[in-house]
């Protein structure tokens, strides 16, 4: 297992308890974090095996070959995020229509709610406009 300290040290707090579950080849871990962490994070290196997998071949790795990891990963990030951008605009966009709709029906029953209570009104002075007249 690596050592928690560097892990403490050099990937952020919400990946120390998942890194710790790793052999991770110390020196990658001090040069190399942020490729650490991207592996970490990966959706498509999805199991924990895996993860440990590209670890274990990270010190056989050229350079040329740990660039292109860490460049096909930074390109999972960014589409992850471009991905999540477009979920959040069509989430606000589903809200505002429905708050429309919400706010539209809010405004529709209460001017069904005035008419309602206007036909109420008039039915009512009508009842009593005919007890006038019977009196008289």
């Amino acid at each position: 297992m690596t050592d928690i300290s560097l892990i403490k040290r050099y990937l952020p707090q919400d990946l120390w308890e998942f890194a710790n579950k790793f052999d991770i080849p110390e020196e990658f871990l001090v040069d190399m974090p942020e490729v650490i962490e991207m592996v970490l994070k990966s959706k498509s290196i999805d199991t924990d095996e895996e993860k440990q997998s590209w670890f274990d071949l990270m010190p056989v790795m050229n350079d040329e070959q740990l660039d292109k990891l860490k460049e096909i990963l930074l390109r999972e990030q960014k589409k992850l995020q471009e991905i999540e951008s477009r979920y959040e605009e069509k989430k606000l966009e589903i809200k505002k229509k429905y708050l429309l709709k919400w706010q539209k029906m809010g405004y529709v029953n209460t001017i069904n709610k005035i008419h309602q209570n206007e036909e109420a009104a008039k039915s009512q002075e009508q009842q009593d406009a005919e007890k006038l007249l019977e009196m008289l």
